[in-house]
């Protein structure tokens, strides 16, 4: 009699660890899904290139170097990036990736430690970059479309990354970088 209770038992538990482990992952993945997509990110790119083509860095550098806490200092980049390219901006992040390019970082999907980034960046001397990837080169695989080969001519992976950006118009560009 004993054994046949702890059979049911010992089922439920299991269920129970597999809805909680399940709830805890797709949960994750829900709160580390806010990546944008190709079109949306090249619609907001025409549809608001003279506010971008205006956007100026100097506000942002300024928070960036500030003693704040973290936090104060993602409330006031939020607060820049809507007065300047409006509420509803698909912007989360800017950064001076160096001093020919201004990434604008849009969002992101994946779990732990795999995951896709996507946005755009203006290219002051109208080139692609590979950002993290920079010992990748670019080789333009269609017209205006670029992936990272390595020293072999692999195409886009390099230990784990990959990186494909396009040219949505002069000096601007779309990316996406794979982590996995």
């Amino acid at each position: 009699m004993k054994l046949d209770k702890k059979v049911p038992i010992s089922i439920l538990g299991v269920v129970v660890v597999a809805i909680i482990a399940l709830s805890i992952f797709f949960v994750s993945h829900r709160i580390n899904n806010d990546n944008i997509t190709y079109n949306k990110i090249v619609s907001y790119v025409s549809d608001n290139y003279e506010m971008l083509e205006n956007f100026s860095y100097s506000e942002i550098e300024k928070i960036k170097s500030s003693n704040d806490n973290p936090e104060i200092r993602k409330q006031k980049e939020e607060e820049i990036l809507k007065r300047h390219l409006g509420e509803n901006t698909i912007v989360t992040r800017v950064y001076a990736y160096n001093e020919n390019v201004l990434q604008f970082y849009c969002g992101s999907s994946g779990f732990l430690d795999a995951g896709t980034y996507t946005g755009f960046y203006f290219s002051r001397d109208d080139m692609p970059y590979s950002f993290e990837f920079n010992n990748l080169e670019l080789v333009e695989t269609s017209p205006g479309v670029f992936e990272g080969q390595d020293e072999k001519g692999a195409q886009q992976n390099h230990g784990g990354h990959k990186i494909r950006t396009e040219k949505i118009r002069d000096k601007w560009y779309y990316y996406i970088q794979y982590w996995y």
